[in-house]
């Protein structure tokens, strides 16, 4: 349960960097120190520099120097939050031992267990970490300890109530059962011109330009409709579907804004509506197809449910989780305000610390 929480909070990708002696800081400058654990600017910015070449691929040209700020912040941030919590587990004497930590290895395997090129040791599981092979390494290792010290201090102490549980269960089965019947209610395929009303176009203008479009397609029907009504809705649609003919394709009740919803299941198939107005603007409607329901069959709603229903102990674990991952925030919170940190590099992020 808890290995994805720490895996995100030690061993992402822009997780905690090393420490700075003291001849280092006064050469490089500190960008961020946690009592007398310091992180130097030169160290930052390097990491900072191997993130961005690991990730250049994802990251616009024109947003770089957005992306090295935020990638600086986290660090830090991460340096903050690990420097204290490492802190308070070797204060309480938390160890690791070797068999510990290979559980700790075996599980993580096993949640990567599935996806494609997913790894089969720890070397693989570290081996493409953003700051390298043996900083992936020690970052895993410092998950293990702060999963121990997390386990033994807060998780150990939180007990997910039975009734709260029971009603979480039954509502997740209840939400897989509707969806298991949903495909069985009634459909419309349905296409649509869109005339937005927005800063440039008032709602007279708007409605002026739809009622046009309407006495154009009022008097035709069957084939001769949908030709135009596709013609119409490539040249003067404001939404996206125009470049089909603007087709919505099939879709139920409630997948569209009430009045639009209404509207079209109101409409008999192969009608036009009149102009039909919601947040977005004035739109034309016409019924492509009409899906009547149908009685859900109860065996293949039994079966589909059966088979995607979780188990008990699994939402009771994620429930869990919740609450442990909440409580670690509050920990780490009241740690932070109790520190004496130092953040040159960006004073914004000493500040939220001492709130």
């Amino acid at each position: 349960m808890l290995v994805r929480l720490l895996a995100v909070f030690v061993i992402a990708a822009v997780s905690c960097v090393a420490h700075g002696d003291a001849a280092s800081v006064a050469k490089n400058g500190v960008a961020a120190s946690v009592g007398g654990t310091t992180l130097t600017q030169a160290e930052l910015d390097s990491d900072v520099a191997r993130i961005l070449e690991a990730q250049k691929a994802q990251i616009p040209s024109n947003r770089l120097e957005e992306a090295r700020k935020f990638f600086g912040q986290k660090i830090v941030d991460m340096f903050i939050t690990k420097t204290l919590v490492i802190g308070e587990a070797k204060k309480a004497g938390v160890v690791v031992s070797d068999a510990e930590f290979k559980q700790y290895v075996d599980e993580a395997l096993k949640a990567a267990n599935g996806r494609p090129g997913a790894p089969k040791t720890v070397d693989e599981l570290v081996a493409g970490h953003s700051l390298g092979k043996e900083r992936g390494l020690a970052e895993f290792k410092d998950a293990a300890l702060v999963r121990k010290f997390v386990d033994q201090k807060i998780a150990s102490s939180i007990k997910v109530d039975a009734k709260e549980l029971k009603r979480q269960y039954d509502e997740i089965v209840s939400n897989i059962t509707q969806r298991a019947m949903a495909s069985k209610l009634e459909q419309v395929q349905a296409s649509h011109i869109l005339v937005k009303v927005d800063n440039t176009k008032t709602d007279a203008i708007a409605k002026a330009e739809v009622d046009a479009l309407h006495s154009q397609l009022k008097s035709l029907s069957g084939d001769e409709l949908k030709t135009k009504f596709a013609e119409l809705a490539k040249a003067k649609s404001d939404c996206p579907s125009k470049a089909k003919g603007g087709d919505l394709g099939v879709f139920g009740h409630g997948q569209m804004v009430p009045e639009f919803d209404k509207a079209a299941f109101a409409l008999k198939e192969g009608a036009l509506s009149t102009p039909v107005k919601t947040q977005f603007g004035w739109h034309l409607i016409l019924a492509i197809k009409k899906i009547p329901a149908v009685a859900p069959n109860a065996e293949d709603v039994e079966r589909q449910v059966a088979a995607q229903k979780p188990k008990l102990v699994d939402v009771e674990n994620w429930m869990k989780g919740r609450q442990v991952q909440k409580a670690f925030k509050d920990y780490v919170d009241n740690l932070r305000k109790g520190a004496k940190i130092s953040v040159p590099a960006y004073p914004e992020l000493e500040k939220a610390s001492s709130r």
